[in-house]
């Protein structure tokens, strides 16, 4: 049997979310490997240069772009800046970018938290790989949907607008699966589970961290390098003939 394919050089990679978590551990990841990577961000354009100087440090090539993927015309711009250092072909789209605002019982859950949520987490995705339509390689694109847990066990207390959100982005990767199929480009998700970034660090309760770990098989929460394996192998050769497929990363949760 043959190694694992993972030679990415002469390939160009665009990362939503890109600055933290589970998009900076892709994007490192990538980099790494070969690809040419533009790492999007909303807000902290710090972190994302931080990323974009290990890209860099580890031999490879990116650069920081700012958007909003909720805004198509923030997209557009997005897309346009993107041509502008990797040119007319991207073989990579990863949409990463979403997590919810905050939590909210549904009852008092305000409209504009809802819309937010589904447009960060679901919109921007739709946007983003309807810009990446015309500039993906026939026969060698891959798009990759980071869904969630939430989207198959509903998520935890007050998250409603996230898990509906992410639900509907595991459906989104099938359909867009079936579009893409004709063009030879796969299209996958990655759903993980509890991962230790900033949405959980900051946004769910050290008890409620704690007695979810004692029901993980694997007896630890999950940490943003979990995520890049499975990104990689969608990205390879060896991954070609993978698409439509969700692969849940949680350690077992799933099971219980």
């Amino acid at each position: 049997m043959q190694p694992l394919k993972l030679d990415l050089t002469g390939t160009t990679a665009l990362v939503t979310g890109a600055s933290r978590g589970i998009g900076r551990a892709i994007a490192v990841g990538l980099g790494r490997h070969g690809a040419a990577v533009i790492v999007n961000y909303h807000a902290n354009a710090e972190a994302a240069q931080q990323v974009v100087d290990q890209i860099e440090a580890d031999g490879g090539r990116a650069w920081a772009v700012q958007a909003d993927v909720s805004s198509k015309q923030q997209v557009s711009r997005l897309f346009e800046q993107a041509r502008r250092h990797l040119g007319d072909r991207l073989h990579i789209l990863v949409n990463n970018a979403g997590g919810p605002a905050a939590r909210y019982p549904l009852a008092d859950m305000p409209e504009e938290a809802w819309d937010e949520c589904l447009a960060v987490n679901l919109k921007g995705a739709f946007l983003c790989t309807q810009a990446a339509w015309p500039l993906l390689v026939d026969g060698e694109g891959r798009v990759i949907n980071v869904t969630s847990i939430s989207a198959r066990s509903g998520g935890g207390p007050g998250m409603a607008h996230y898990a509906a959100a992410k639900a509907a982005m595991s459906n989104f990767t099938r359909a867009c699966a079936k579009e893409f199929a004709s063009r030879h480009i796969t299209v996958n998700g990655i759903a993980p589970g509890v991962i230790y970034t900033d949405l959980h660090k900051h946004g769910t309760p050290k008890q409620e961290l704690d007695d979810l770990r004692t029901r993980i098989p694997l007896q630890r929460l999950g940490d943003a390098e979990d995520i890049v394996g499975a990104a990689l192998l969608f990205c390879s050769r060896d991954g070609s003939y993978i698409t439509g497929e969700i692969i849940e990363i949680n350690g077992g949760l799933m099971m219980n």
